[in-house]
């Protein structure tokens, strides 16, 4: 997922953010806690920031907080630093097929799709990406389901398709704490065990 956050990074047009401006528009765009927004921003910065400071487009770098068997996006050839930026088709269909045409994607159906990606992989994902990868998984689960925990399939296009916050969407009420977030990507993590194993 890439952080859709420019629109309220202004005037920096998503260069040189500090961390109380991008912890901030974590904030207020998702309705996250300030934990988990302080988190993210702190990990975002460390990883693929300069002096505390952050360029969206460096979350793009390969092997820090982006790596292989992305949701849409290819892996990173060989040798080059940054991995591919645009959606492949391929892949959101691919996306799009593990959801219910009528409900949507479950969040079982997003721990299948994070298989099914993953056993492309020559060699397994670290920890630490095995763990952004569910966290991504649950956080998009988070943000964008529905009353019956399903997110709807044009929300799933305009998300992961187009990269930009789905028509008529709205922060979750209630909000979205760290232990919120752990706990779905744990489950996320436990459920991909379980399809691993059968």
């Amino acid at each position: 997922m890439r952080w859709r956050t420019t629109a309220t990074c202004d005037p920096h047009d998503g260069k040189n953010i500090g961390f109380w401006q991008l912890l901030q528009a974590v904030r207020s765009v998702y309705n996250l806690s300030f934990p988990l927004a302080a988190l993210l921003a702190l990990v975002g910065i460390l990883l693929c920031g300069h002096a505390m400071r952050l360029d969206l487009d460096m979350l793009a770098l390969h092997n820090r907080i982006e790596h292989d068997a992305s949701l849409v996006h290819r892996d990173t050839p060989a040798g080059r630093p940054e991995a591919p930026i645009s959606v492949d088709p391929e892949l959101l269909a691919s996306l799009l097929s593990h959801a219910n045409e009528k409900h949507g994607l479950s969040l079982d159906a997003f721990a299948q799709l994070r298989v099914d990606r993953e056993s492309r992989l020559s060699s397994p994902l670290g920890t630490l990406h095995s763990d952004i990868g569910t966290g991504e998984a649950a956080l998009s689960w988070l943000l964008l389901k529905e009353e019956g925990g399903q997110v709807p399939v044009s929300a799933l296009e305009q998300w992961y398709g187009e990269e930009r916050m789905p028509d008529g969407w709205t922060p979750p009420a209630q909000g979205i704490g760290l232990l919120d977030a752990r706990q779905t990507a744990s489950h996320v993590a436990s459920k991909m065990e379980e399809i691993r194993c059968r």
